[in-house]
């Protein structure tokens, strides 16, 4: 299957559905990572959210082309195995551009995902966003050697699993961005303040 095939979502719920991918893959602790802080291109398939948060980027189904750039630690046997880091400019139709910034969480942040391991961790927005409910906030995690699940959660509920990160393993020859994360919006998003998540 394509890299930038659209996953199947109808009748799967999120947990399963990561669950499943990780062990097709066959992922582990040595899996080769993409390459670190080289801009790579990726697509983003939009599944939508039922019921939406009145955000049109999160509510609504589509796919967007995406330039990505992670930053990884180096293992002792000199490959990067983990991400900490990821910056993501998601291209829109009318030829604007969305940044998102996520990086692993602040020391100290209480949650399931803070006591998992660095390779299972979520990295968190840096910026929380404002919605006609409060406030959102968007992770990502691994689910395999090139891919990665977006998840978002409004107020104080629960993560929810909204898009797929596919990632090209070949560095894009174009112009290298700067993420501006709050200043290039995602349609239906705006800035709230730094998130307490990041470090």
């Amino acid at each position: 299957m394509s890299l930038f095939a659209a996953p199947r979502l109808t009748g799967v719920h999120a947990g399963d559905l990561l669950s499943t991918m990780t062990r097709t893959v066959g992922l582990r602790p040595t899996t080769p990572w993409l390459p670190a802080g080289e801009t790579l291109r990726g697509r983003v398939f939009r599944h939508g959210l039922t019921p939406p948060v009145d955000v049109a980027w999160l509510d609504n189904a589509g796919v967007d082309d995406a330039w990505v750039r992670l930053t990884a630690p180096m293992a002792l046997t000199g490959t990067p195995v983990a991400a900490t880091a990821l910056e993501m400019r998601v291209e829109q139709a009318d030829g604007s551009v969305g940044d998102v910034v996520l990086r692993a969480p602040a020391r100290g942040w209480a949650s399931t995902a803070s006591r998992r391991s660095a390779r299972e961790q979520a990295l968190v927005a840096t910026t929380s966003y404002a919605s006609p409910h409060g406030s959102v906030q968007i992770s990502a995690r691994r689910t395999g050697a090139e891919s990665f699940a977006l998840a978002c959660r409004p107020g104080a509920g629960d993560w929810v699993y909204f898009a797929d990160l596919r990632i090209s393993s070949r560095p894009w020859t174009g112009e290298v961005f700067e993420p501006e994360p709050e200043v290039n919006l995602l349609p239906g998003l705006e800035p709230l303040e730094r998130s307490p998540f990041a470090s």
